[in-house]
């Protein structure tokens, strides 16, 4: 039970940083066409991160390339309107992994 509550400290934590950074990503990176965050990017930026979490708590760590695999095939007819840029794209995919893996590491050392 309490590594479910560590869970979710970590996650509610995490994605206040998570927000603040891929805002300011977006600032750097983005392209102007990509225009302003709406709720529907960062509801799903943040379910994102808590499949991935659960995947990799679970030990699933295939969760990554199921990512990867849906993140490619969104991408690929996403391509053809360009709305964001490739450096972005790349990038923010990255970090929402790497937040994945760090929740999981903190929940996994908190839970001991």
């Amino acid at each position: 039970m309490l590594k479910y509550l560590w869970m979710a400290i970590a996650l509610v934590l995490g994605e206040l940083v998570a927000g603040l950074t891929f805002h300011f990503l977006k600032q750097y990176l983005g392209s102007e066409q990509s225009g302003h965050p709406n709720w529907e990017s960062v509801l799903k930026g943040i379910l994102e991160r808590t499949t991935l979490l659960v995947g990799l708590l679970a030990g699933f760590p295939h969760v990554l390339t199921a990512y990867g695999a849906l993140k490619i095939s969104t991408r690929l007819s996403e391509d053809q309107k360009n709305r964001i840029s490739n450096t972005y794209f790349l990038t923010g995919n990255l970090l929402s992994i790497l937040f994945a893996m760090v929740y999981a590491l903190i929940i996994t050392m908190l839970a001991k």
